[in-house]
């Protein structure tokens, strides 16, 4: 599939302190203080956007963005960074009622995986795939690259293991991987989840569901998790013979891959051989080129880089681009300074402080003022990305109807694939093909709708 739609789905981790420190709310009180302006918009907590990103609070009373449909993977990007703001500016509105309220609690959310409880949250992954694959065949050819990928787009972060103590990893999210693939998506939490719901037309596509990928903050991680990912599975797509780098055991590799910084890791393949870590993700990286073309250089040249910056120990380039680089070498520092080491409290602080939206507070934009930190995306693109949909996917068209629909007052409810008037008679109209941008049915909706309003 040349052109692919993808989406990205975020848990964010939610906590309502006092100036002193001390819980002030119960996250599902928290979470409803959060959301009053949502409700009071959409009269619910699961509401789809102007922009066709969707918005809800999900069990456990988690913050959820999911972004609209992108074919484009800086679209995604800009999206994703979009729903960061949207989420920051109603912890702010949060703030500001419980400051009218004469109280000092004060929302904090984090767009991390692990809490300091042990608890994960997800950043999933969604991929359009064509219906008439083998899709059994699918996850098997993808899982090592997966299991690899974390060393070029890993978050980073610190692990306390008995026999090592603390020790910086590439993904703290290996840890809570519990199998390579299944249907279930928190009870055994699989690397890649096959539960079949395309949000499409069923008998054209599938949707594949991978959740084993880390909560970036850097554009650049982001960006590389979903363009990387699109070129495997344009060359499993391709029909070309592939190396075999079938893993023996996916769950012990994957753990194992995060705590070796150097990427020599030697994992066993089902055929009895092993290779390095780095060597599975090189030889995927070598692979893909058969099926890239110009427009696909500026991937394979970062894809490369963060490799390299992995095997050769050079982490001048990564320690500014890559979330996991860029903690590490942000701990190594502070650590130095304040004579600590990864096990400090400090370091714990400093790493949600890195996943803390709050644009005063959170650490990441102080970082990308002095350069540590990339920023790719203009401020103008971010923000047309609040309240714009993507132009190129379906997502063209629920946008419309919610931008009008809002506009003119009118009561509506949408999902991923229908939109319909909420007044008696209304028939809802179906959008199967992710590709549409324009048909008849939502044009004449959108026509009752100003007529409505």
């Amino acid at each position: 599939m040349k052109r692919r739609v993808g989406g990205l789905e975020t848990e964010y981790g939610l906590v309502c302190v006092r100036a002193d420190g001390t819980r002030a709310l119960e996250p599902e009180s928290a979470a409803r203080e959060l959301f009053r302006p949502v409700v009071a918009m959409g009269r619910s907590s699961n509401v789809f956007l102007p922009n066709a990103a969707r918005l809800y609070l999900d069990v456990g009373s988690h913050p959820e963005f999911a972004t609209a449909e992108c074919d484009d993977w800086w679209d995604l990007v800009a999206q994703d960074q979009a729903g960061q703001r949207i989420l920051a500016d109603l912890a702010e509105q949060a703030d500001a009622a419980f400051t009218e309220a004469c109280t000092d609690a004060r929302i904090h959310l984090l767009k991390n995986n692990v809490d300091s409880a042990g608890n994960s949250f997800g950043s999933h992954e969604n991929y359009l795939v064509d219906r008439r694959g083998e899709f059994t065949r699918l996850p098997q050819s993808l899982l090592p690259f997966l299991v690899t990928r974390q060393m070029i787009t890993g978050a980073g972060g610190v692990v306390t293991d008995d026999e090592h103590g603390p020790r910086f990893v590439f993904s703290r999210r290996s840890d809570h991987m519990w199998e390579a693939v299944s249907s279930a998506t928190t009870r055994t939490r699989p690397i890649i989840n096959t539960r079949d719901e395309p949000h499409g037309d069923a008998t054209r596509f599938r949707r594949l569901h991978v959740i084993v990928g880390d909560s970036t903050m850097s554009e650049v991680s982001t960006w590389l998790r979903f363009a990387t990912t699109d070129l495997v599975l344009r060359l499993i797509e391709s029909g070309r013979a592939l190396q075999d780098l079938r893993l023996k055991d996916p769950i012990t590799a994957i753990r194992a891959v995060a705590r070796d910084l150097t990427g020599q890791t030697p994992l066993e393949l089902e055929d009895g051989r092993t290779l390095p870590a780095a060597e599975i993700q090189q030889r995927y990286l070598d692979q893909v080129h058969a099926v890239a073309d110009d427009a696909d250089a500026p991937t394979l040249e970062t894809w490369q880089r963060a490799l390299d910056a992995v095997t050769t120990g050079d982490r001048a380039w990564a320690s500014t681009q890559l979330d996991w680089a860029i903690k590490e070498k942000l701990f190594a520092d502070v650590g130095a300074r304040r004579g600590v080491d990864l096990g400090d409290p400090t370091i714990q602080r400093l790493d949600l402080a890195y996943h803390d939206l709050d644009a005063w507070t959170g650490l990441l934009p102080a970082l990308r003022r002095r350069g540590l930190a990339p920023s790719v995306l203009s401020e103008e693109r971010i923000e047309a990305a609040r309240t714009v949909a993507p132009t190129t996917t379906r997502a063209h068209l629920r946008g419309q109807v919610v931008t009008a629909a809002i506009e003119h007052h009118v009561d509506h409810v949408v999902d991923w694939t229908t939109m319909r008037l909420t007044h008696q008679g209304a028939m809802p109209v179906q959008v199967l093909d992710p590709f549409a941008t324009s048909t008849p049915e939502v044009t004449a909706l959108l026509e009752k709708i100003r007529a409505a309003g």
